[in-house]
């Protein structure tokens, strides 16, 4: 079979230098939001001699595609304190990174359509790697598109696993089925005929009193009792922190869920998750995306700004047991995607970061601006008091008739016609419609600036917020727009605001999700006669 060399890509352009003395851990690789190029799918292996292997994916809308997705390649010889760029294999995707038997291999999606499951071999230390031109050469499932994130490829009773997912339909979440593939380990892992896929699985919107969202990203884990387990990432957004357990048959062709048994509590199940068994504690590990109790009440799968581990005994009961990296902004800080490997009494990861950069920071949490490197020493020791600083910006705290709405970036402010719109630009609110004359505050935040606000119901009420007009109802989740109360302020489009309502509980928290540029403004009744 043929070996292709990386290609290597030019790097962009830059009008001033970058400031990385904010970023946690050690930069691996590093894209300006300014380029719309981001870096995704961050990938880890240590070969045999102590070389590090990582490896990362290109996206967003001006991410190379004239050859196919672009897999990135890193290379460090002193255990992660720097990294040099080895070069890029095209055609390549969401792939895990993995030595086995005096090789490495990249197993994911790609080939023709992007969306085969292929698997890629280098015998240099990741400098080439073969080419999937057919069923001989890693082309191992070519029918149909194929979903998966680098999660672990482990070995377990003679046969190497990894969780794989297939889609059906169009969309995201619900057209995904579950399968696990496997192979045995002293076969050829380049040859389609040695692998066992299982019969993908599909999901039920009804599960979970219907706020099932969809399963993906499946993590092979060897269970308690000695079978195998695909415990996938549950889209869950009441709380965000579900995941499921999926049981798969000794020869790997079957799977089976069951509903009323099969879902568990995860710390960031909602997430990605990078599950690990450790036969020297004897128990599971997991790096991913808790939410602590200060950040919960708004939208779960987007609140990345926590790396945190946690442990567990049976894959049932879960404990977190350190915060790793923490910041207090939600919207454009994450450490997400966590991919990781034991090495010795330490773990080495690897992040999809957003964080500020000194060219003005990620264009979100989602979209990272970054890959870096993490050592959580000592691991198996470690407690909530060994925790990372957790920074807490200094609060604000403004009470209402109900509730109160507390966190950073703004202030209360007079709320009507012509009462200015932003403190830190003149345009004013104007056609406030008679419905809202019991509202003479706000929580007016600056045009354009990031702002965190909270609402926390001392009784069970209603509270309303305005944002642009158009947001999708992913940007405000949980609250529902007001048919036909509007009103505008005085910028250049005369830009139209949509009042949103949502219900609290007593005791409720719950986040106001500062949309666009124009940020949300919440509503404060009257407090007195």
């Amino acid at each position: 079979m043929g070996m292709i060399a990386v290609a290597g890509l030019a790097g962009p352009a830059r009008c001033a230098e970058p400031d990385w003395s904010r970023v946690p851990g050690v930069v691996v690789a590093h894209s300006p939001a300014s380029t719309k190029v981001y870096l995704g799918s961050p990938g880890i292996c240590i070969l045999p001699d102590g070389t590090y292997l990582a490896k990362c994916d290109l996206f967003g809308p001006s991410a190379p595609r004239e050859a196919g997705p672009i897999t990135r390649v890193f290379r460090s010889t002193d255990r992660g304190q720097t990294w040099s760029h080895v070069g890029d294999v095209e055609r390549l995707f969401w792939a895990s990174i993995f030595p086995h038997r005096g090789a490495v291999y990249l197993l994911g999606t790609g080939g023709r359509s992007g969306r085969e499951a292929v698997v890629r071999r280098s015998t240099d230390g990741g400098r080439t790697w073969t080419e999937p031109v057919d069923e001989k050469t890693g082309r191992l499932r070519a029918d149909g598109e194929h979903h998966c994130a680098p999660t672990p490829v482990i070995e377990h009773r003679g046969r190497l696993w990894r969780g794989m997912e297939t889609v059906v339909g169009k969309g995201w979440g619900h057209p995904f089925r579950t399968l696990m593939m496997s192979v045995p380990v002293d076969a050829d892992l380049l040859d389609a005929a040695a692998w066992t896929f299982s019969d993908p699985l599909p999901s039920d919107p009804n599960w979970l009193g219907g706020e099932f969202g969809g399963w993906l990203e499946g993590n092979a884990v060897p269970a308690p009792d000695g079978q195998v387990v695909n415990i996938l990432r549950v889209h869950y957004l009441p709380t965000g922190g579900k995941a499921a357990v999926v049981r798969i048959s000794d020869d790997g062709k079957q799977s089976r869920f069951d509903p009323d048994t099969g879902f568990i509590d995860c710390p960031g199940g909602c997430k990605k998750l990078n599950i690990r068994f450790d036969p020297v504690s004897q128990r599971y590990w997991n790096v991913s995306n808790w939410i602590p109790p200060w950040d919960q009440g708004g939208n779960p799968e987007r609140t990345r700004n926590t790396m945190a581990l946690s442990c567990s005994e049976d894959l049932l009961h879960w404990t977190v047991k350190t915060i790793v990296v923490y910041h207090p902004d939600l919207a454009e800080h994450g450490f997400q995607y966590i991919d990781w490997v034991f090495d010795g009494d330490d773990i080495a990861a690897l992040s999809r970061t957003a964080c500020d950069d000194g060219l003005g920071g990620a264009h979100n949490q989602h979209d990272a601006n970054f890959i870096t490197f993490h050592r959580i020493a000592g691991f198996r020791t470690l407690r909530m008091e060994d925790s990372a600083p957790v920074e807490r910006i200094e609060e604000t705290v403004v009470q209402a008739d109900g509730f109160t709405a507390l966190g950073y970036g703004f202030e209360r402010a007079p709320f009507g016609e012509d009462a200015q719109a932003f403190s830190n630009r003149e345009y004013v609110w104007k056609d406030v419609p008679d419905q809202l004359a019991g509202y003479e505050a706000c929580t007016r935040t600056g045009g354009g600036e990031r702002g965190r606000i909270f609402i926390r119901a001392q009784r069970d009420c209603t509270v309303y917020a305005a944002t642009a007009r158009g947001v999708s109802a992913y940007d405000m989740l949980k609250w529902k727009p007001v048919e036909g109360l509007t009103f505008r302020y005085t910028d250049k489009s005369d830009t139209p605001m949509q009042v949103y309502s949502r219900e609290f509980k007593a005791r409720e928290q719950g986040c106001v999700q500062q949309c666009r540029w124009t940020g949300t403004v919440v509503l404060l009744p009257k407090t007195g006669p």
